[in-house]
This record gives structure tokens, C-alpha cells and sequence, in this order.
């Protein structure tokens, strides 16, 4: 499994470095994956949603997170933001689904898939694209490796 994971993050590194990400940070010890990219965040977001789409895999939910957390933070005694803007991106693929479900009846919990975009207010001249390293229960690493490939893919596509 170690080996798995290590390949899988290796190939991510050499992802970033093909598409010239403006950092190389990476938080890959929690599995999470930031990559760092200049850019406008309306044209990532657009990219990352038309990758998606691209795949023929349709989104089932737009999370407006900055929307939600510029808006409540006052509430919560918060007088910054800590987001410019951060939109985040639900999908999946029956395919998946359906191998998933067979591979482990828990896995359901692996769908949909997260790809988050945002900037922060501290660093408006890059924006974040963000995902969790897929793992499912023991013996589900090959589809796992799949999905993250899957989601590099749609992440490369839309930073090109």
C-alpha cells in the first residue's frame, strides 16, 4: 500500500512539473494534493468544470464555499476572509461507482469526487486546486490509482 501511495504521489509531482505549476507545495502526508497555479480563478474554475464535463462525467454539486464563508464569517466572530473566491466541484462516474460497490459495499462513501479551486486573500495571484488522494477499503488500490489518475487528468486539461 505504502508503495502505491508513493507511486501515486510521484506521478502527481511529475504532473506539476510538466504543467509548469508555480509551486511545487504539496501537503501529501494528510492526502491532500495543492497544486499552485497562476492564473485568473474564473478561467481555472471554467477549465477545471469543462474538463469534467469533457470526461463525460456530469458535476452534481458547485459548493460556492467563499459565498457561504465571506458571508457567515461575522457571525462566527470572524472579521476576515480567509478566500477571495473558492468554488468547489462534486462528481462521479457510474463506472466507478459500480466497480467501487463491488470492490467493497463501503466504498460508497468514496463518491462523489472533490476538486476544490480558490484563492487565497493573502496570495490573490495564485490559485489553489485541491483534491484528496482517493483510497478505498483493502483491495480497492487499482481503482483507487484510477480515480486519482482520472482526476490528475482533469486537473492537467484544465491547467494546460
Amino acid at each position: 500500500m505504502k508503495y502505491l501511495i508513493r507511486s501515486f504521489l510521484l506521478l502527481a509531482l511529475a504532473v506539476q512539473l510538466t504543467l509548469g505549476i508555480a509551486d511545487n507545495s504539496r501537503a501529501s502526508d494528510d492526502g491532500i494534493v495543492t497544486i499552485k497555479v497562476e492564473g485568473d480563478f474564473f478561467d481555472v474554475s471554467a477549465n477545471i468544470r469543462a474538463a469534467i464535463v469533457g470526461k463525460g462525467i456530469n458535476i452534481s454539486n458547485i459548493v460556492h464555499a467563499s459565498q457561504m464563508l465571506n458571508r457567515t464569517g461575522r457571525d462566527f466572530g470572524y472579521s476576515d476572509n480567509v478566500y477571495i473566491d473558492a468554488e468547489m466541484y462534486e462528481f462521479c462516474s457510474a463506472r466507478f461507482s459500480h466497480k467501487l460497490a463491488r470492490l467493497h459495499p463501503d466504498n460508497i462513501v468514496m463518491c462523489p469526487f472533490t476538486i476544490s479551486v480558490y484563492v487565497l486573500t493573502d496570495e490573490p495571484d495564485l490559485v489553489r486546486i485541491t483534491y484528496r488522494v482517493p483510497t478505498g477499503k483493502p483491495g480497492s488500490e487499482e481503482i483507487s490509482e484510477e480515480i486519482g489518475a482520472l482526476i490528475e487528468d482533469i486537473i492537467e486539461e484544465a491547467t494546460w
